[in-house]
């Protein structure tokens, strides 16, 4: 079950990269992050209600904030931003080439999760994957990314590197969590809300970023948006629960094979994709079956 739950992630996430690429056509990153975060919240927070925590430690609660502040907070508005600028074909597997490793070492050294030859394979193949999906992506005249970068504008390839960077920490606090306290509702929500407060004192305190909340044409992709985000967190937390984070993580980072999917389906107009994106999406697949009988 936490390779079902892991892949449900997988799903969740990549077809937020295309919800949420379709509303920033006309709206701006604020606007987005305004609208799904609450919407994400309801979600997270419905499934609380409905099986409230018990047992909770101070220490659970801090690495679920801690947890939700690095994934929620800086992971995803990277990840985002990076959407807005470059597009999710490009977005997602940048973001995902930095996880695998990362998640292994902090699973190794944080949590005493073995890392055997097989899980290091299945990594490895699912970066490796990645890079070729990243070296496939088609010029910028081909892409209608909003503010594609040209060859002097690098900078917000950078941005899913640290979403790649923050998900893996994001996961083995959150893993750390669940070991005080297995509630995976609660550990969601917890981290969302406390980054919606977080938004609303930035945003109190910054006119000029707040006048950019404005609700355009378009602006009801974000909550289908917070619905797969709501969902992608509480599969995470439910496979974390259950699996290492060594076998459920990278397997959640195996987005950009869906993205593939997704972007041929929904962003025929925006995205354009190739054979070298094909061989990779397939070597990423070998990667997530390598860590699923791994696991």
């Amino acid at each position: 079950m936490p390779v079902v739950f892991a892949l449900l992630a997988a799903a969740s996430f990549s077809a937020l990269a295309i919800t949420v690429t379709r509303g920033f056509r006309t709206n701006s990153l604020m606007t987005g992050l305004m609208v799904s975060l609450p919407v994400g919240a309801l979600v997270t927070g419905a499934f609380t209600l409905a099986d409230p925590p018990t047992g909770l430690t101070l220490r659970a609660i801090l690495f679920f904030v801690v947890g939700g502040i690095v994934g929620e907070g800086v992971g995803r508005t990277a990840f985002i931003f990076a959407v807005r600028l470059i597009g999710p074909s490009s977005a997602t597997p940048l973001q995902t080439a930095t996880y695998p490793a990362l998640v292994l070492v902090g699973g190794w050294i944080l949590l005493a999760e073995p890392v055997t030859t097989s899980r290091v394979v299945g990594a490895v193949a699912i970066a490796g994957g990645i890079t070729v999906l990243v070296r496939g992506q088609p010029g910028a005249e081909q892409s209608g990314a909003v503010g594609r970068p040209g060859k002097a504008r690098r900078w917000p390839y950078l941005l899913p590197v640290l979403g790649g960077i923050s998900f893996a920490a994001s996961d083995v606090l959150r893993k750390l969590g669940l070991e005080e306290t297995p509630h995976p509702a609660f550990g969601a929500v917890s981290g969302t809300i406390t980054i919606i407060l977080i938004w609303i004192v930035i945003l109190a305190l910054t006119p000029r970023l707040r006048a950019t909340v404005r609700l355009e044409p378009g602006w009801q992709w974000f909550i289908p948006t917070g619905l797969l985000a709501g969902l992608g967190v509480l599969s995470v937390f439910q496979a974390l629960e259950g699996g290492d984070v060594t076998v459920v993580g990278p397997i959640i980072m195996s987005q950009p094979l869906i993205v593939v999917f997704f972007s041929a389906l929904f962003l025929r107009d925006l995205e354009k994709l190739t054979w070298k994106v094909v061989a990779g999406a397939a070597l990423t697949v070998l990667g997530v079956i390598t860590l699923s009988v791994s696991g």
